[in-house]
Protein backbone atom coordinates (compact mmCIF):
# COMPACT_ATOMS: atom_id res chain seq x y z
CA UNK A 1 0.00 0.00 0.00
CA UNK A 2 1.23 3.48 -0.83
CA UNK A 3 2.46 5.60 2.04
CA UNK A 4 2.93 9.32 2.72
CA UNK A 5 5.90 10.96 4.36
CA UNK A 6 5.96 13.95 6.68
CA UNK A 7 6.90 16.98 4.63
CA UNK A 8 9.46 19.20 6.27
CA UNK A 9 9.97 22.93 5.63
CA UNK A 10 12.14 23.54 2.56
CA UNK A 11 15.73 24.41 3.37
CA UNK A 12 15.68 27.47 1.14
CA UNK A 13 13.29 30.27 2.16
CA UNK A 14 10.75 31.30 -0.44
CA UNK A 15 11.77 34.96 -0.38
CA UNK A 16 15.40 34.11 -1.16
CA UNK A 17 16.18 34.31 -4.87
CA UNK A 18 19.47 33.30 -6.40
CA UNK A 19 19.94 36.03 -9.01
CA UNK A 20 22.98 34.41 -10.61
CA UNK A 21 21.20 31.14 -11.03
CA UNK A 22 18.08 32.83 -12.44
CA UNK A 23 20.11 34.78 -14.97
CA UNK A 24 21.94 31.67 -16.05
CA UNK A 25 18.61 29.90 -16.53
CA UNK A 26 17.33 32.71 -18.79
CA UNK A 27 20.51 32.67 -20.82
CA UNK A 28 20.39 28.93 -21.33
CA UNK A 29 16.79 29.12 -22.51
CA UNK A 30 17.61 31.85 -25.04
CA UNK A 31 20.44 29.76 -26.46
CA UNK A 32 18.39 26.61 -27.07
CA UNK A 33 18.36 25.40 -30.64
CA UNK A 34 14.81 24.18 -31.48
CA UNK A 35 16.29 21.40 -33.61
CA UNK A 36 17.99 19.98 -30.52
CA UNK A 37 14.82 19.90 -28.42
CA UNK A 38 13.91 16.20 -29.03
CA UNK A 39 17.33 15.07 -27.84
CA UNK A 40 17.91 17.59 -25.05
CA UNK A 41 14.53 17.54 -23.31
CA UNK A 42 14.32 13.90 -22.33
CA UNK A 43 13.67 14.23 -18.61
CA UNK A 44 13.71 16.54 -15.65
CA UNK A 45 16.54 19.02 -15.30
CA UNK A 46 19.27 19.53 -12.72
CA UNK A 47 16.77 20.71 -10.13
CA UNK A 48 15.20 17.26 -9.87
CA UNK A 49 16.80 16.68 -6.44
CA UNK A 50 15.81 20.08 -5.03
CA UNK A 51 13.18 18.56 -2.76
CA UNK A 52 14.83 15.18 -2.38
CA UNK A 53 14.98 15.62 1.40
CA UNK A 54 11.17 15.72 1.40
CA UNK A 55 10.62 12.64 -0.75
CA UNK A 56 12.45 9.58 0.50
CA UNK A 57 10.10 7.25 -1.37
CA UNK A 58 12.02 8.08 -4.57
CA UNK A 59 15.57 6.94 -5.22
CA UNK A 60 18.22 8.73 -7.28
CA UNK A 61 16.88 7.20 -10.50
CA UNK A 62 13.35 8.44 -9.87
CA UNK A 63 12.04 4.96 -8.99
CA UNK A 64 9.94 4.15 -5.89
CA UNK A 65 12.35 2.89 -3.24
CA UNK A 66 10.01 0.54 -1.37
CA UNK A 67 8.83 -1.40 -4.41
CA UNK A 68 12.24 -1.36 -6.08
CA UNK A 69 13.72 -2.92 -2.94
CA UNK A 70 11.05 -5.60 -3.04
CA UNK A 71 11.90 -6.47 -6.65
CA UNK A 72 15.64 -6.48 -5.93
CA UNK A 73 15.35 -8.78 -2.92
CA UNK A 74 15.89 -12.45 -3.88
CA UNK A 75 14.14 -13.46 -0.65
CA UNK A 76 10.84 -12.19 -2.11
CA UNK A 77 10.76 -15.11 -4.53
CA UNK A 78 11.36 -17.77 -1.89
CA UNK A 79 10.37 -16.37 1.51
CA UNK A 80 6.73 -17.43 1.13
CA UNK A 81 7.75 -21.01 0.36
CA UNK A 82 10.24 -21.26 3.19
CA UNK A 83 8.21 -19.44 5.82
CA UNK A 84 5.02 -21.39 5.27
CA UNK A 85 6.98 -24.50 6.23
CA UNK A 86 8.56 -22.66 9.15
CA UNK A 87 5.23 -21.42 10.51
CA UNK A 88 3.81 -24.92 10.32
CA UNK A 89 6.70 -26.28 12.37
CA UNK A 90 6.47 -23.43 14.90
CA UNK A 91 2.78 -24.23 15.50
CA UNK A 92 3.73 -27.74 16.64
CA UNK A 93 6.22 -26.34 19.18
CA UNK A 94 3.86 -23.92 20.91
CA UNK A 95 2.93 -24.51 24.56
CA UNK A 96 -0.13 -26.55 25.48
CA UNK A 97 -2.06 -23.53 26.76
CA UNK A 98 -2.59 -22.46 23.16
CA UNK A 99 -3.62 -25.94 22.01
CA UNK A 100 -7.12 -24.93 20.91
CA UNK A 101 -5.79 -22.22 18.64
CA UNK A 102 -2.89 -24.28 17.28
CA UNK A 103 -5.22 -27.15 16.36
CA UNK A 104 -7.34 -24.67 14.40
CA UNK A 105 -4.27 -23.34 12.55
CA UNK A 106 -3.02 -26.88 11.87
CA UNK A 107 -6.38 -27.69 10.29
CA UNK A 108 -6.02 -24.62 8.08
CA UNK A 109 -2.57 -25.80 6.97
CA UNK A 110 -3.89 -29.25 6.11
CA UNK A 111 -6.76 -27.81 4.06
CA UNK A 112 -4.39 -25.41 2.26
CA UNK A 113 -2.89 -28.17 0.10
CA UNK A 114 -4.63 -29.14 -3.14
CA UNK A 115 -4.40 -32.22 -5.35
CA UNK A 116 -2.50 -32.15 -8.69
CA UNK A 117 -5.72 -32.56 -10.67
CA UNK A 118 -7.09 -29.36 -9.08
CA UNK A 119 -4.15 -27.14 -10.06
CA UNK A 120 -5.70 -25.79 -13.27
CA UNK A 121 -9.00 -25.09 -11.49
CA UNK A 122 -7.17 -23.17 -8.74
CA UNK A 123 -5.19 -21.15 -11.30
CA UNK A 124 -8.44 -20.11 -12.98
CA UNK A 125 -9.93 -19.02 -9.64
CA UNK A 126 -6.91 -16.89 -8.77
CA UNK A 127 -6.90 -15.39 -12.28
CA UNK A 128 -10.62 -14.61 -12.00
CA UNK A 129 -10.11 -12.58 -8.82
CA UNK A 130 -7.07 -10.70 -10.17
CA UNK A 131 -9.20 -8.05 -11.91
CA UNK A 132 -12.77 -6.76 -11.92
CA UNK A 133 -12.46 -5.34 -15.44
CA UNK A 134 -13.74 -8.36 -17.32
CA UNK A 135 -16.91 -9.08 -19.22
CA UNK A 136 -18.77 -7.77 -22.26
CA UNK A 137 -18.47 -4.07 -21.31
CA UNK A 138 -14.68 -4.22 -21.12
CA UNK A 139 -14.47 -6.33 -24.30
CA UNK A 140 -16.47 -3.55 -25.98
CA UNK A 141 -14.07 -0.88 -24.66
CA UNK A 142 -11.00 -2.81 -25.85
CA UNK A 143 -12.48 -3.24 -29.32
CA UNK A 144 -13.45 0.45 -29.42
CA UNK A 145 -9.94 1.51 -28.47
CA UNK A 146 -8.39 -0.60 -31.21
CA UNK A 147 -10.73 0.81 -33.87
CA UNK A 148 -10.85 4.39 -32.60
CA UNK A 149 -9.53 7.08 -34.93
CA UNK A 150 -9.04 9.64 -32.15
CA UNK A 151 -6.85 7.33 -30.09
CA UNK A 152 -5.43 9.71 -27.47
CA UNK A 153 -8.79 11.18 -26.50
CA UNK A 154 -10.34 7.71 -26.53
CA UNK A 155 -7.60 6.40 -24.20
CA UNK A 156 -8.26 9.25 -21.77
CA UNK A 157 -12.03 8.75 -21.96
CA UNK A 158 -11.80 5.00 -21.29
CA UNK A 159 -9.28 5.51 -18.47
CA UNK A 160 -11.60 8.08 -16.88
CA UNK A 161 -14.56 5.70 -17.18
CA UNK A 162 -12.57 2.88 -15.57
CA UNK A 163 -11.59 5.18 -12.69
CA UNK A 164 -15.23 6.13 -12.20
CA UNK A 165 -16.38 2.50 -12.25
CA UNK A 166 -13.63 1.49 -9.86
CA UNK A 167 -14.63 4.35 -7.57
CA UNK A 168 -18.21 3.08 -7.39
CA UNK A 169 -17.10 -0.54 -6.95
CA UNK A 170 -14.61 0.18 -4.16
CA UNK A 171 -16.51 2.65 -1.95
CA UNK A 172 -17.43 0.11 0.72
CA UNK A 173 -13.96 -1.45 0.63
CA UNK A 174 -12.30 1.93 1.24
CA UNK A 175 -14.62 2.69 4.16
CA UNK A 176 -13.85 -0.74 5.60
CA UNK A 177 -10.12 -0.15 5.20
CA UNK A 178 -10.34 3.20 7.01
CA UNK A 179 -12.32 1.59 9.82
CA UNK A 180 -9.69 -1.15 10.20
CA UNK A 181 -6.86 1.42 10.08
CA UNK A 182 -8.44 3.44 12.87
CA UNK A 183 -9.06 0.33 14.96
CA UNK A 184 -5.45 -0.80 14.57
CA UNK A 185 -4.18 2.68 15.48
CA UNK A 186 -6.47 2.68 18.54
CA UNK A 187 -4.80 -0.54 19.72
CA UNK A 188 -1.38 1.08 19.29
CA UNK A 189 -2.45 4.14 21.30
CA UNK A 190 -4.40 2.32 24.02
CA UNK A 191 -2.02 3.82 26.61
CA UNK A 192 -4.04 7.00 26.12
CA UNK A 193 -7.67 6.40 27.07
CA UNK A 194 -8.70 9.63 25.35
CA UNK A 195 -7.01 9.05 21.99
CA UNK A 196 -7.69 5.30 21.97
CA UNK A 197 -11.35 5.85 22.80
CA UNK A 198 -11.82 8.50 20.11
CA UNK A 199 -10.12 6.31 17.51
CA UNK A 200 -12.30 3.32 18.42
CA UNK A 201 -15.41 5.51 18.16
CA UNK A 202 -14.33 6.80 14.71
CA UNK A 203 -13.63 3.22 13.60
CA UNK A 204 -17.22 2.28 14.46
CA UNK A 205 -18.55 5.37 12.67
CA UNK A 206 -16.82 4.36 9.42
CA UNK A 207 -18.33 0.88 9.64
CA UNK A 208 -21.89 2.18 9.98
CA UNK A 209 -24.33 1.84 7.03
CA UNK A 210 -24.61 5.64 6.66
CA UNK A 211 -20.82 6.21 6.55
CA UNK A 212 -20.91 7.09 2.84
CA UNK A 213 -23.43 9.89 3.40
CA UNK A 214 -21.48 11.20 6.40
CA UNK A 215 -18.03 10.82 4.81
CA UNK A 216 -17.13 14.51 4.55
CA UNK A 217 -17.98 15.13 8.20
CA UNK A 218 -16.20 11.95 9.33
CA UNK A 219 -13.11 12.88 7.32
CA UNK A 220 -12.90 16.28 9.03
CA UNK A 221 -13.20 14.64 12.45
CA UNK A 222 -10.42 12.17 11.62
CA UNK A 223 -8.15 14.96 10.39
CA UNK A 224 -8.67 16.89 13.63
CA UNK A 225 -8.00 13.72 15.60
CA UNK A 226 -4.78 13.12 13.65
CA UNK A 227 -3.54 16.60 14.60
CA UNK A 228 -4.07 15.70 18.26
CA UNK A 229 -2.22 12.42 17.76
CA UNK A 230 0.73 14.16 16.07
CA UNK A 231 1.08 16.49 19.08
CA UNK A 232 0.91 13.59 21.54
CA UNK A 233 3.92 12.13 23.37
CA UNK A 234 2.87 8.71 22.03
CA UNK A 235 3.50 9.81 18.45
CA UNK A 236 6.48 7.95 16.96
CA UNK A 237 7.71 6.54 13.64
CA UNK A 238 5.38 3.55 13.78
CA UNK A 239 2.37 5.72 14.54
CA UNK A 240 3.39 8.09 11.74
CA UNK A 241 3.24 5.23 9.23
CA UNK A 242 -0.25 4.26 10.39
CA UNK A 243 -1.40 7.88 10.14
CA UNK A 244 0.00 8.06 6.61
CA UNK A 245 -1.98 4.99 5.59
CA UNK A 246 -5.17 6.50 7.02
CA UNK A 247 -4.55 9.73 5.08
CA UNK A 248 -3.95 7.71 1.94
CA UNK A 249 -7.22 5.78 2.27
CA UNK A 250 -9.12 8.99 3.01
CA UNK A 251 -7.74 10.46 -0.23
CA UNK A 252 -8.88 7.42 -2.23
CA UNK A 253 -12.56 8.06 -1.52
CA UNK A 254 -14.23 10.17 -4.20
CA UNK A 255 -17.33 11.97 -2.92
CA UNK A 256 -18.41 13.17 -6.37
CA UNK A 257 -21.59 11.14 -6.97
CA UNK A 258 -21.83 12.51 -10.54
CA UNK A 259 -18.35 11.32 -11.52
CA UNK A 260 -19.60 8.16 -13.24
CA UNK A 261 -22.32 9.98 -15.22
CA UNK A 262 -19.80 12.63 -16.31
CA UNK A 263 -17.41 9.96 -17.59
CA UNK A 264 -20.25 8.21 -19.46
CA UNK A 265 -21.32 11.47 -21.15
CA UNK A 266 -17.71 12.13 -22.12
CA UNK A 267 -17.47 8.68 -23.73
CA UNK A 268 -20.66 9.31 -25.72
CA UNK A 269 -19.08 12.41 -27.30
CA UNK A 270 -16.10 10.29 -28.43
CA UNK A 271 -18.12 7.44 -29.99
CA UNK A 272 -19.28 7.59 -33.59
CA UNK A 273 -22.76 6.60 -34.73
CA UNK A 274 -26.05 6.16 -32.91
CA UNK A 275 -25.80 2.38 -32.99
CA UNK A 276 -22.38 2.36 -31.28
CA UNK A 277 -23.54 4.83 -28.63
CA UNK A 278 -26.67 2.79 -27.90
CA UNK A 279 -24.55 -0.37 -27.63
CA UNK A 280 -22.23 1.37 -25.18
CA UNK A 281 -25.12 2.62 -23.02
CA UNK A 282 -26.66 -0.85 -22.99
CA UNK A 283 -23.36 -2.40 -21.85
CA UNK A 284 -22.86 0.19 -19.10
CA UNK A 285 -26.46 -0.15 -17.89
CA UNK A 286 -26.15 -3.95 -17.78
CA UNK A 287 -22.85 -3.78 -15.87
CA UNK A 288 -24.12 -1.28 -13.27
CA UNK A 289 -27.38 -3.20 -12.85
CA UNK A 290 -25.49 -6.46 -12.28
CA UNK A 291 -23.13 -4.70 -9.89
CA UNK A 292 -25.95 -3.22 -7.79
CA UNK A 293 -27.76 -6.57 -7.63
CA UNK A 294 -24.62 -8.48 -6.65
CA UNK A 295 -24.47 -10.49 -9.87
CA UNK A 296 -20.86 -9.53 -10.62
CA UNK A 297 -18.90 -12.05 -8.63
CA UNK A 298 -15.70 -13.98 -9.09
CA UNK A 299 -15.10 -17.53 -7.97
CA UNK A 300 -13.05 -17.06 -4.84
CA UNK A 301 -9.83 -18.99 -4.42
CA UNK A 302 -9.95 -21.32 -1.42
CA UNK A 303 -6.15 -21.26 -1.26
CA UNK A 304 -6.02 -17.47 -0.89
CA UNK A 305 -8.88 -17.48 1.61
CA UNK A 306 -7.18 -20.10 3.81
CA UNK A 307 -3.82 -18.38 3.46
CA UNK A 308 -5.37 -15.09 4.63
CA UNK A 309 -6.84 -16.84 7.67
CA UNK A 310 -3.47 -18.42 8.51
CA UNK A 311 -1.66 -15.07 8.29
CA UNK A 312 -4.36 -13.33 10.35
CA UNK A 313 -4.28 -15.93 13.13
CA UNK A 314 -0.48 -16.19 13.20
CA UNK A 315 -0.04 -12.39 13.20
CA UNK A 316 -2.37 -12.06 16.19
CA UNK A 317 -0.71 -14.84 18.21
CA UNK A 318 1.91 -13.48 20.62
CA UNK A 319 3.57 -16.88 21.06
CA UNK A 320 4.19 -17.23 17.30
CA UNK A 321 5.50 -13.69 17.05
CA UNK A 322 7.89 -14.27 19.95
CA UNK A 323 9.29 -17.50 18.45
CA UNK A 324 9.80 -16.08 14.96
CA UNK A 325 8.63 -12.50 14.34
CA UNK A 326 10.05 -12.42 10.79
CA UNK A 327 8.03 -15.25 9.23
CA UNK A 328 4.68 -13.51 8.85
CA UNK A 329 6.34 -10.29 7.65
CA UNK A 330 8.30 -12.15 4.97
CA UNK A 331 5.21 -13.95 3.72
CA UNK A 332 3.38 -10.63 3.44
CA UNK A 333 6.36 -9.12 1.59
CA UNK A 334 6.21 -11.99 -0.87
CA UNK A 335 2.49 -11.40 -1.43
CA UNK A 336 3.22 -7.70 -2.01
CA UNK A 337 5.11 -8.71 -5.15
CA UNK A 338 1.66 -9.32 -6.65
CA UNK A 339 0.44 -7.10 -9.48
CA UNK A 340 0.55 -3.34 -9.08
CA UNK A 341 1.56 -0.50 -11.37
CA UNK A 342 5.25 -1.11 -10.57
CA UNK A 343 5.27 -4.91 -10.66
CA UNK A 344 2.58 -5.73 -13.25
CA UNK A 345 3.10 -9.48 -13.01
CA UNK A 346 0.35 -12.06 -12.70
CA UNK A 347 1.02 -13.86 -9.41
CA UNK A 348 -0.24 -17.30 -8.41
CA UNK A 349 0.31 -19.43 -5.30
CA UNK A 350 -0.12 -23.18 -5.66
CA UNK A 351 0.39 -25.48 -2.62
CA UNK A 352 0.19 -29.15 -3.67
CA UNK A 353 0.25 -32.52 -1.94
CA UNK A 354 1.11 -35.55 -4.06
CA UNK A 355 1.98 -39.04 -2.79
CA UNK A 356 2.41 -37.70 0.77
CA UNK A 357 4.89 -35.07 -0.47
CA UNK A 358 4.24 -31.36 -0.04
CA UNK A 359 5.19 -28.76 -2.60
CA UNK A 360 4.62 -25.00 -2.53
CA UNK A 361 4.90 -23.11 -5.82
CA UNK A 362 4.75 -19.45 -6.78
CA UNK A 363 4.25 -18.35 -10.37
CA UNK A 364 4.99 -14.91 -11.82
CA UNK A 365 3.93 -14.12 -15.39
CA UNK A 366 4.73 -11.12 -17.56
CA UNK A 367 2.21 -11.38 -20.45
CA UNK A 368 3.92 -8.55 -22.36
CA UNK A 369 7.61 -9.42 -22.15
CA UNK A 370 8.98 -7.65 -25.20
CA UNK A 371 12.65 -6.84 -24.74
CA UNK A 372 13.32 -9.61 -22.21
CA UNK A 373 14.60 -12.03 -24.86
CA UNK A 374 16.36 -11.86 -28.22
CA UNK A 375 13.45 -13.74 -29.82
CA UNK A 376 10.01 -12.47 -30.67
CA UNK A 377 6.69 -13.89 -31.81
CA UNK A 378 4.98 -13.04 -35.07
CA UNK A 379 2.35 -10.92 -33.36
CA UNK A 380 5.04 -9.16 -31.29
CA UNK A 381 3.78 -10.53 -27.98
CA UNK A 382 6.12 -12.59 -25.82
CA UNK A 383 5.12 -14.25 -22.55
CA UNK A 384 7.67 -14.71 -19.78
CA UNK A 385 7.04 -17.01 -16.80
CA UNK A 386 8.95 -17.75 -13.61
CA UNK A 387 7.87 -20.76 -11.56
CA UNK A 388 9.53 -21.43 -8.21
CA UNK A 389 8.60 -24.57 -6.32
CA UNK A 390 9.97 -26.26 -3.25
CA UNK A 391 9.43 -30.02 -2.91
CA UNK A 392 9.58 -31.46 0.58
CA UNK A 393 12.69 -33.60 0.99
CA UNK A 394 14.15 -32.68 -2.42
CA UNK A 395 14.73 -28.94 -2.49
CA UNK A 396 13.97 -25.81 -4.44
CA UNK A 397 13.58 -25.57 -8.21
CA UNK A 398 13.33 -22.55 -10.48
CA UNK A 399 11.73 -22.79 -13.91
CA UNK A 400 11.90 -19.99 -16.47
CA UNK A 401 9.84 -20.12 -19.65
CA UNK A 402 9.54 -17.91 -22.72
CA UNK A 403 6.54 -18.41 -25.00
CA UNK A 404 6.72 -17.20 -28.62
CA UNK A 405 3.56 -17.94 -30.58
CA UNK A 406 3.18 -21.68 -29.85
CA UNK A 407 6.83 -22.44 -29.06
CA UNK A 408 8.22 -22.68 -25.53
CA UNK A 409 11.83 -22.23 -24.44
CA UNK A 410 12.43 -23.70 -20.98
CA UNK A 411 15.26 -23.50 -18.47
CA UNK A 412 15.06 -25.58 -15.29
CA UNK A 413 17.38 -24.75 -12.38
CA UNK A 414 17.69 -27.81 -10.13
CA UNK A 415 19.26 -28.57 -6.75
CA UNK A 416 22.90 -29.52 -7.52
CA UNK A 417 22.54 -33.16 -6.47
CA UNK A 418 19.59 -33.71 -8.84
CA UNK A 419 20.82 -31.73 -11.87
CA UNK A 420 22.21 -34.78 -13.70
CA UNK A 421 19.03 -36.83 -13.25
CA UNK A 422 16.71 -34.05 -14.45
CA UNK A 423 18.90 -33.34 -17.47
CA UNK A 424 17.74 -36.69 -18.87
CA UNK A 425 14.00 -35.92 -18.95
CA UNK A 426 13.94 -33.71 -22.08
CA UNK A 427 12.19 -36.39 -24.21
CA UNK A 428 9.51 -36.88 -21.54
CA UNK A 429 8.89 -33.13 -21.37
CA UNK A 430 8.42 -32.90 -25.11
CA UNK A 431 6.05 -35.83 -24.96
CA UNK A 432 4.00 -34.14 -22.20
CA UNK A 433 2.87 -31.34 -24.54
CA UNK A 434 2.46 -33.49 -27.65
CA UNK A 435 -1.33 -33.50 -27.23
CA UNK A 436 -1.51 -29.67 -27.48
CA UNK A 437 -0.71 -27.09 -30.11
CA UNK A 438 2.38 -26.01 -28.15
CA UNK A 439 5.86 -27.44 -28.68
CA UNK A 440 9.15 -27.05 -26.84
CA UNK A 441 12.00 -25.24 -28.51
CA UNK A 442 15.14 -25.04 -26.38
CA UNK A 443 15.22 -27.04 -23.14
CA UNK A 444 18.10 -26.36 -20.76
CA UNK A 445 18.97 -27.79 -17.34
CA UNK A 446 21.27 -25.99 -14.94
CA UNK A 447 22.34 -26.28 -11.33
CA UNK A 448 20.68 -23.75 -9.05
CA UNK A 449 23.57 -21.89 -7.45
CA UNK A 450 21.61 -18.98 -5.98
CA UNK A 451 18.10 -17.56 -6.01
CA UNK A 452 17.35 -14.63 -8.28
CA UNK A 453 15.29 -11.52 -7.64
CA UNK A 454 12.33 -10.45 -9.77
CA UNK A 455 14.44 -7.75 -11.42
CA UNK A 456 17.11 -10.29 -12.36
CA UNK A 457 14.49 -12.43 -14.09
CA UNK A 458 12.14 -9.77 -15.50
CA UNK A 459 14.81 -7.34 -16.66
CA UNK A 460 12.49 -4.74 -18.23
CA UNK A 461 10.48 -4.08 -15.05
CA UNK A 462 12.60 -1.23 -13.64
CA UNK A 463 12.69 0.53 -17.03
CA UNK A 464 9.22 0.01 -18.50
CA UNK A 465 7.15 0.15 -15.34
CA UNK A 466 8.56 2.92 -13.14
CA UNK A 467 8.20 6.57 -13.95
CA UNK A 468 7.37 8.42 -17.14
CA UNK A 469 9.44 8.44 -20.32
CA UNK A 470 9.45 12.19 -21.07
CA UNK A 471 10.36 13.29 -24.57
CA UNK A 472 9.28 16.46 -26.40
Amino acid sequence: MADFLKISTPVQQREQINATRAAAGISSVNNVNPNEMPTRIIGVGKDENLHEQNNKLIDSDGKPTILMNLMKDPAVTVSFLKNIYMLQEIIKLLPMNTRTKTVEIEQLFSSLLIKPEDISKELKKQESSSTSFKGSLFDFLRATLQLGSNNDKMKYGIANLLKALNNDMSRSDILGAISNNLKYLADNLKASNTLGGRLSQMSEEFSMPNAAEQFSSLKQQVQLLIKDIESSLLYNNETAKLVSIINYNLSRYNTNVDYLMESIRNMLTLLDGTETKNAFLAQVHSFINNLQNGRITSEDSEVMKILSNIIEKCASDDDIIKVNPQSVDKIIHSLLSSPCNYTPLLHYIIPVEYMDMKSFAEIWINPNAEGESNKSSKDGRNIHLLIIFDIEGIGQFETELFVYDKKIDLTLFCPPRYAEQFAQISPQLRQCVSFSEYTFGEINFEMMKETRSLIQVFKTLPYKRTGVDVRI
